[in-house]
């Protein structure tokens, strides 16, 4: 594993990702949630079933933007990271839903609990990325954290450059990169 190399093509995806924002589209979020999945594998250079995600997201995230692991939503609770692995992550990723399933749910996700947008919607909104969000008129949602798509690629970039950077200073991360790289390579265009 070459680190530039292996920098370089985590870079494109992430541009890629921004471009895919333009066309204000969920897919964003889905390929941002398993985006996130690989950096937390890449990190580890292991797979523990969502507990290293949910680190991940306090340890990488929260270095990145502090209300991903300090949001308070408006009952109390202080479980995003919870909530982004099995409301965003899971939910999205096996469902293409925002509510999660009985499995999620017995873990803590629960339903709505996020809530997606794209610069657009927020701004026209005035809504901030991770700001707290209600909209019982169409969707329910009654206390939710706000992801809005351009703001967390963007985040996705900086923790890119964050673990890079990190790497380049880190043997144990970049032997952790080395072997979750070798043993499970990141999808390529060509065969």
């Amino acid at each position: 594993m070459d680190l530039n190399t292996t920098e370089s093509y985590f870079k494109k995806r992430v541009n890629e990702l921004r471009r895919a924002c333009k066309d204000t589209t969920p897919w964003v979020f889905l390929s941002a949630a398993t985006f996130l999945e690989y950096l937390t594998k890449l990190v580890y250079g292991k797979d523990r079933k969502g507990k290293k995600y949910k680190r991940f997201i306090k340890d990488y995230l929260g270095k990145i933007q502090p209300l991903y692991k300090d949001f308070i939503y408006k009952d109390g609770n202080r479980d995003l990271p919870l909530q982004i692995y099995h409301v965003l992550r899971c939910g999205i990723v096996h469902s293409f839903s925002l509510i999660p399933d009985d499995r999620a749910r017995t873990a803590g996700g629960r339903g709505r609990s996020i809530a997606l947008c794209h610069k657009k919607e927020a701004k026209k909104k005035k809504l901030a990325h991770l700001g707290s969000y209600q909209s019982q008129k169409k969707t329910g949602v009654k206390d939710a954290a706000l992801f809005v798509a351009e703001d967390f690629v963007d985040d996705l970039g900086k923790v890119t450059d964050l673990i890079f950077k990190r790497a380049k200073e880190n043997k144990t991360l970049r032997n952790n990169m080395r072997r979750w790289i070798n043993a499970h390579p990141p999808v390529t265009g060509g065969f």
